[in-house]
């Protein structure tokens, strides 16, 4: 179960390239989360022992197993949320299924006598009698459905991805498929003996090894790429936020219905915080007229001479409607980054003012 956690933590770090805005998917994300936690609560060797030792079963690697599929399946949930694109679910099959599967390995489990891997009517490990086969097939199974559902979603959404994301999706995906091949060859095995309990074919380390290594640095080197893209673009919309602040705060004082009070991702926080300075400066309009030049300097100056003037009681007059600053083509990013030099030389007014007014 360890190349689980590995999967779930890569699922958490690709949430982060688009965050879940609705409680549906957050409930899944954190599902997978929670699942994840009471597995390993499971896998404690002092749990296994003391739970195997009360109860005389099995119980501990049930709860373990049951709590791995959970984490699995909600997070194929939250994968599929995710890239839908706000089309209508893909995968309704994903609850249902999961819903069949445990029913089943419980089933297994009751019919096993409360055993999984035990021989008949002994109390330590031993061979894996057919019913526990049966269980551990269906288990590897869905595991294996959740691994490559998920692969499949990111894959095609990697097509469409910026380049760079593109690669760590890639990368992520072939160590999915390296999960899949590595469970399968577990589950071929299983079922080879099911089938022949006498047959000679056995794990091959070497593929087994293998394929558990590229499954772990598939995941981990596509998780970092992502993560780290992800991670440098939420410090520089920080950044945008913090030095867009000044403007906004002199905008909003003077005409505080401009301010939109929602909640809002950081993105959007950014987005909002551009277009209320926008508004902000078009009321502006009505008391002073704008200037021509797109010189952040000259902006930051009219900015603070219109506030100051608005302030003294100046009476508005008719907005002009002029939209300050260079024709951005609805290009977000450079109108934000217009704005912050604007804002940087607004601060820089207010900070002479203040001190000359000290002195």
């Amino acid at each position: 179960m360890d190349w689980l956690a590995l999967i779930l933590l890569w699922g958490a770090s690709i949430s982060r390239i688009r965050p879940a805005r609705h409680s549906h998917e957050q409930r899944m994300l954190w599902g997978a989360f929670t699942a994840l936690a009471m597995s390993r609560v499971f896998s404690a060797a002092p749990i296994v022992a003391w739970m195997d030792a009360t109860t005389a079963t099995e119980l501990a690697t049930l709860l373990r197993h049951l709590t791995g599929l959970a984490s699995a399946t909600c997070l194929l949930a939250y994968v599929e949320a995710i890239t839908r694109d706000g089309r209508p679910s893909r995968a309704r099959w994903i609850w249902p299924t999961a819903a069949v599967v445990v029913a089943v390995l419980t089933a297994m489990f009751l019919l096993r006598g409360d055993r999984i891997y035990w021989v008949d009517g002994a109390f330590a490990p031993g061979d894996t009698a057919i019913q526990g086969r049966i269980y551990l097939t269906v288990f590897d199974v869905w595991l294996m459905a959740c691994l490559a559902a998920a692969g499949w979603l990111f894959a095609g959404y990697a097509r469409v991805a910026p380049p760079l994301l593109r690669l760590g999706l890639v990368l992520s995906t072939l160590g999915m498929v390296a999960g899949v091949v590595n469970r399968a060859h577990v589950m071929v095995v299983n079922v080879a003996t099911l089938l022949d309990p006498g047959t000679t074919w056995r794990e091959i380390p070497v593929l087994h090894k293998a394929t558990f290594l590229i499954c772990i640095v598939g995941i981990t080197a596509g998780t970092s790429i992502p993560a780290w893209r992800a991670g440098m673009a939420r410090l520089r919309d920080m950044a945008a936020l913090r030095e867009l602040r000044p403007l906004w705060e002199g905008l909003t004082g003077q005409y505080p219905d401009v301010a939109l009070l929602m909640e809002a991702t950081l993105k959007e926080r950014l987005v909002r915080r551009v277009l209320e300075i926008r508004d902000g400066m078009l009321n502006l309009t009505s008391i002073s007229e704008p200037p021509t030049s797109e010189d952040p300097r000259e902006v930051a100056q009219w900015v603070a001479d219109a506030l100051k003037a608005a302030r003294a009681g100046r009476a508005p007059g008719i907005p002009s409607g002029t939209i300050l600053g260079p024709d951005f083509a609805g290009d977000m990013e450079k109108e934000t980054q217009w704005l912050r030099q604007v804002a940087t030389q607004f601060k820089e007014l207010n900070s002479r003012r203040t001190v000359s007014l000290a002195s």
